[in-house]
């Protein structure tokens, strides 16, 4: 990230004439008022998040002895033919992303991995490619362009496809890019996974935009990145919809099916019928977050972390954002937002048959924690929190040996593995609409979030704040 130089890098968007983030913070928000029905003392809301974090540790021990015990375990997902659909993971060149990604593409999916970092995004790609083995090695092929791009970037015929694309969350500047070359692509976008992130940095760091950066990086460069591909999607149909007509006018005037296949090839991302749009899918967008979002509402007042600076609070709020993303995103996309603690089995939830505005009603949104698991940024993240105290003192080469070593001995009981977590993240990807749309899940299952982020008011404080840093209405209104 170009955290360095912010003020520099923002000067420079500035002389170039192009229109920089409002900087200003949003107003107070009501959760502050000491009478606010949804106000949960800090101390209990550090406690909540707590004893999250503890029950599911003791439940990580009780799956991962269980699977040492018993590993020949079904596969998630596996009868889940993801022909013709086409996949966006965020960070899919390690840790989460790249299992995500991985399993996607074993299920068929063409998936595009969004990286900062071109060298490690082509090691991922190539990574995908020789060490996946596809469930379903005859299925259809996707539309051309796509299939081209995934030839060239090493998943063939025959092989998994996936390919990388450029993206830098710490640039707004990068996401509009992303968001533009993806639109003149014309291909179909199924699935969202907005996955890459920032955990925990000791010290407070800004982006080449001014904000802050896991703010930026964890949820607003997502929030705008959400946005922007959800309307090219909107605009492809709209556009496949008028080539339907045009292929029907066309076979009424008797002009044959040769016309006809003509018309919907001069489409953009007409595929001709794709299996993934046959079935008339939507657009799904996951968000990632964590169990610390719980305690996320305590930074809510300082969302730029200006007035002081916290890693664990400040994290937590950007996971906050993204569970209200979701939830708000269902809610503009589809018209009904479930409350996720009232989850039912036998459809959506309340107001599920609103009709949508923006013609989404297949699309759905989802926030997920992918579970405590043993990544790089995780790991970094507690070896900081249990060391930090003994910082520069002479305690500091001891305590990090006994950290270290107890990380190693009991990490592989009280934390997942990325290819666990996957299985959490499929069922986000890929679970019936009707179960977990504008809902939160945590180790798999529809869950409760913190009463922040089912709160109405809260979610359209946010839309508007992020409305105003990026400059860019939503056209979700």
């Amino acid at each position: 990230m170009s955290g360095q130089q912010p003020r520099a890098a923002v000067a420079a968007v500035s002389g170039l004439g192009v229109r920089g983030p409002a900087l200003t913070e949003a107003p107070a928000s009501p959760l502050l008022r000491l009478d606010h029905p949804l106000l949960l003392p800090p101390v209990l809301r550090l406690l909540h998040t707590a004893l999250d974090g503890t029950v599911e540790s003791f439940v990580n021990i009780w799956q991962n002895v269980s699977e040492r015990l018993d590993p020949r375990r079904p596969e998630p997902f596996a009868a889940r033919n993801l022909a013709g659909k086409v996949a966006i993971v965020t960070g899919g060149n390690a840790g989460i992303g790249f299992a995500t990604a991985q399993q996607l593409a074993r299920r068929g999916a063409h998936v595009v991995i969004a990286c900062r970092d071109p060298e490690r995004a082509q090691a991922a790609v190539r990574r995908i490619a020789a060490t996946t083995t596809p469930l379903f090695p005859s299925s259809p092929a996707l539309p051309a362009a796509a299939a081209e791009d995934a030839a060239a970037a090493g998943g063939g015929a025959g092989s998994v496809r996936v390919e990388a694309m450029p993206l830098d969350l710490g640039r707004l500047a990068s996401v509009r890019e992303f968001a533009e070359a993806w639109r003149r692509r014309g291909l179909p976008l199924h699935l969202l996974v907005c996955n890459a992130g920032l955990m925990g940095p000791p010290q407070r760091l800004e982006t080449a935009d001014g904000l802050e950066m896991q703010f930026q990086v964890n949820f607003l460069s997502h929030w705008l990145l959400a946005n922007q591909l959800v309307a090219a999607e909107r605009q492809r149909r709209a556009a496949s919809a008028r080539g339907g007509k045009a292929v029907a006018g066309a076979a009424a005037k008797g002009a044959g099916w040769q016309r006809a296949v003509a018309a919907v090839a001069a489409v953009p991302g007409g595929s001709g019928g794709s299996p993934a749009e046959e079935l008339g899918d939507g657009l799904r967008v996951v968000m990632v977050t964590w169990l610390t979002h719980r305690a996320g509402a305590l930074q809510w007042a300082d969302k730029q972390s200006r007035a002081s600076y916290e890693p664990f609070l400040s994290y937590g709020l950007s996971k906050l954002a993204n569970v209200m993303t979701a939830a708000e995103l269902q809610r503009r996309r589809t018209g009904a937002v479930p409350r996720a603690g009232r989850a039912s089995r036998r459809g959506p939830g309340r107001g599920s048959a609103n009709p949508c505005p923006h013609g989404g009603a297949a699309d759905a949104a989802v926030s997920v924690h992918p579970g405590l698991v043993a990544t790089h940024l995780a790991n970094g993240f507690f070896t900081a929190r249990g060391t930090g105290w003994a910082a520069g003192g002479p305690l500091q080469p001891a305590v990090e040996a006994a950290v270290s070593g107890f990380g190693a001995l009991a990490g592989p009981l009280l934390m997942r593995t990325p290819e666990q977590s996957a299985g959490v993240m499929l069922h986000a990807c890929l679970a019936p609409r009707r179960e977990v749309a504008g809902r939160y899940l945590a180790l798999g299952r529809v869950a409760s979030p913190d009463p922040a982020a089912e709160h109405p008011g809260l979610a359209a404080e946010l839309w508007a704040y992020a409305q105003q840093l990026t400059d860019y209405r939503s056209p979700l209104q």
